[in-house]
């Protein structure tokens, strides 16, 4: 399966809780914008998949989406 976890630009406040979560999966950018790096996209497992909805569900304005294909 692979999963792409997206941020939106224009709802994103830059809260940082997502990079608070997994460092490795999202950070904050020179605006203070988040966004998802490399590895929160690509083939998952379902530990990581969970991972990015948690944090997408946890984003305070709901700028961040993940969606899955089956490959």
């Amino acid at each position: 399966m692979r999963a792409t976890a997206h941020v939106d630009r224009n709802l994103c406040l830059g809260a940082g809780l997502c990079e608070v979560m997994a460092s490795e999966l999202f950070r904050l950018d020179a605006e203070g914008i988040a966004v998802a790096t490399a590895d929160a996209s690509g083939e998952t497992g379902p530990d990581r998949l969970e991972l990015l909805r948690d944090i997408a569900d946890c984003c305070p304005t709901g700028a961040i989406t993940v969606t899955t294909t089956d490959d």
